[in-house]
């Protein structure tokens, strides 16, 4: 862990992947974080696993905002907030008065993030949308030759990040100069970001974009092997990489052919490099090729991910155990440095399971909370009593 964000609290207001991933992110950072649920929980919680993937290092309080009592108890967490973090539809966040105008009221230099799909204002401004949709107007998904569903939320992961970064320089900026931010993340902005090389491509020349990434390249793709498996190739046009390939699969007469011509000759050679690769076993490709300094990996799927070499050596994974005794396998941060391993973040959190612990640091006494929860405005889980 960087531990830069440690004096940070940050209250988060958000649902499904996006927010909750920039969260985490945030909290990965050594950031407090308190997700804010509403009584009918987030709707992620349906789904366990991909629910625990992105909200470890958390703590939950479970508060009713259409209740004036519950709007009292979040206005309070806003004032002692570094951040607030949303994720609803344009137009909720006023209606239910923690929109940006009531955070700065309370808190001046507070640092506020808004994650929509289509940005704050504009003509899709209330369009509803999911990550396919987002990845559709963003020009993703008719990249390439063929449609298809891309087995990633590419939009929600990525703007999960581009708000943690956004967040993290937001409160850069606070520390010089004192002021708080207001961030307007749009989703297919996100996506449109990401898209950049393929869009500066287009413009130059509209029919070249058309096309798979990197498709006409006959040496860049997947190749099956003889025990059914897939292989991964990696040569782009570098020379030095195609003449080892030649080497080491005994194709010697074509290693002296440039770019050029492996481009003009490219059916012939993705024919050829289809029955070589038929051969023999992708473990066997995956030594060769290694061996020989080419870009080459293995296909797997995820349960064969603790088996490979580098995955054994980088170690990303840990195992969390919730209050409830659920259990989950986390992805840790990418980043490694030299700064001493930290203990094991907080596992997901139970809905409502720290409740009395914040609202009681919020200032409230144990009488009050007993009163809030009678009245509905909070919820606190047995865990968190």
């Amino acid at each position: 862990m960087i531990p830069a964000l440690t004096d940070c609290l940050v209250v988060e207001l958000t649902t499904q992947l996006p927010g909750p991933y920039c969260a985490m992110l945030l909290a990965d950072l050594g950031a407090q974080v308190i997700k804010v649920e509403p009584p009918g929980g987030d709707p992620l919680r349906g789904f366990p696993p991909a629910y625990a993937s992105v909200n470890r290092g958390k703590r939950n309080i479970v508060i009713d905002l259409k209740k004036d009592a519950g709007r009292a108890v979040m206005s309070r967490l806003i004032d002692r907030a570094d951040v607030v973090l949303e994720g609803f539809r344009p137009g909720v966040a006023e209606r239910l008065g923690v929109d940006y105008p009531a955070a700065k009221s309370l808190n001046p230099a507070i640092v506020y993030c808004a994650i929509s799909g289509f940005g704050q204002e504009g003509p899709y401004r209330n369009r509803a949308g999911h990550d396919i949709n987002y990845l559709a107007i963003g020009g993703l998904l008719g990249r390439g030759d063929q449609l298809a569903v891309p087995p990633v939320l590419i939009s929600d992961l990525s703007s999960g990040l581009y708000a943690a970064l956004g967040v993290s320089a937001a409160l850069l900026r606070r520390a010089s100069t004192g002021e708080g931010s207001f961030i307007d993340l749009s989703m297919t902005d996100c996506v449109l970001s990401w898209m950049a090389p393929d869009i500066a491509a287009a413009a130059q020349d509209p029919e070249a974009a058309r096309g798979q990434f990197l498709g006409n390249i006959p040496h860049y793709g997947i190749f099956e092997t003889s025990d059914g498996r897939h292989i991964s190739l990696g040569i782009v046009h570098e020379d030095h990489f195609w003449t080892r390939f030649c080497d080491a699969t005994g194709l010697d007469g074509w290693r002296n052919w440039p770019s050029e011509k492996r481009l003009d000759r490219a059916a012939e050679i993705r024919e050829k490099l289809c029955a070589v690769f038929a051969t023999t076993t992708c473990r066997e490709w995956d030594r060769r090729l290694r061996e020989a300094d080419v870009p080459c990996a293995p296909i797997y799927q995820l349960d064969e991910l603790p088996d490979d070499p580098y995955i054994q050596y980088r170690n990303p994974f840990y195992h969390l155990v919730a209050s409830d005794r659920s259990e989950s396998r986390q992805v840790r941060a990418p980043y490694r440095t030299d700064t001493p391993e930290s203990e094991a973040p907080l596992p997901p959190p139970v809905m409502g399971e720290h409740t009395r612990p914040v609202l009681s640091e919020t200032g409230y006494g144990d009488d009050e909370i007993d009163r809030l929860i009678r009245l509905g405005a909070v919820h606190a889980s047995r865990t968190g009593e």
